[in-house]
């Protein structure tokens, strides 16, 4: 019988027909959805992660396990009760500044998604402009950055100073996180929250946004 743990393996070695298949699989036999994405594909990718990082990995592997969990999330998505994906009026930008990776910015879609927000997701490769652009264009209520590579670090900290210039900081709660941030590097740029898991974007916006 499978298990959460053979599919994070599957995850890990980055086959995304046998870890769809797996996901179908593990949901139909009752699992829990978000056991089954968070210790299965989240893990399997955080797995793929630190290899890169101890430089056992290269970066088509991280392009791999981006398409292997994209195969699986759907079919999560879809398990979750609908209740539990109550609709909250509130309308989040979200994307990545400057590099093409998207595996952390899209599990944060998928999660902010599940837990009821408006995700408005603009994708990767993107400047300040692009995420100050769009959240004026949608209404949006908050600013949700992935930074995954050095140049994009200070890409985000034009972006503060942007909203700052065009007298609308105030408006938009911006939030972070990726590879190259931490807790200390946020607070010195003035971000309003900083995630160190896919998981965090959830709680930070609830908390932003007063969503009880």
């Amino acid at each position: 019988m499978a298990t959460i743990a053979d599919l994070r393996q599957l995850v890990s070695e980055t086959k995304p027909e046998e870890a769809a298949a797996m996901t179908g699989e593990l949901l139909a036999a009752g699992h829990n959805a978000m056991e089954v994405l968070e210790e299965g594909v989240m893990n399997g990718l955080n797995d793929v992660g630190d290899r890169f990082a101890a430089k056992k990995a290269i970066v088509l592997d991280l392009v791999r396990a981006g398409v292997t969990a994209k195969a699986c999330i759907p079919l999560i998505q879809e398990a979750f009760p609908k209740g539990e994906g109550a609709k909250i009026e509130k309308k989040i930008v979200l994307g990545t500044m400057l590099s093409q990776h998207n595996i952390g910015k899209n599990l944060v879609s998928t999660l902010l998604s599940i837990g009821g927000f408006e995700v408005i997701d603009i994708g990767e490769k993107n400047s300040p402009w692009d995420f100050y652009e769009t959240a004026e264009k949608v209404g949006a209520d908050m600013i949700a950055v992935s930074v995954v590579f050095a140049p994009a670090m200070e890409k985000f900290t034009e972006l503060l100073d942007l909203l700052k210039e065009l007298k609308v900081r105030d408006k938009y709660p911006v939030i972070v996180g990726g590879a190259v941030t931490s807790q200390k590097w946020a607070d010195a740029q003035g971000a309003d929250g900083w995630g160190a898991q896919a998981k965090d974007g959830v709680s930070l916006a609830r908390d932003l946004l007063k969503v009880a």
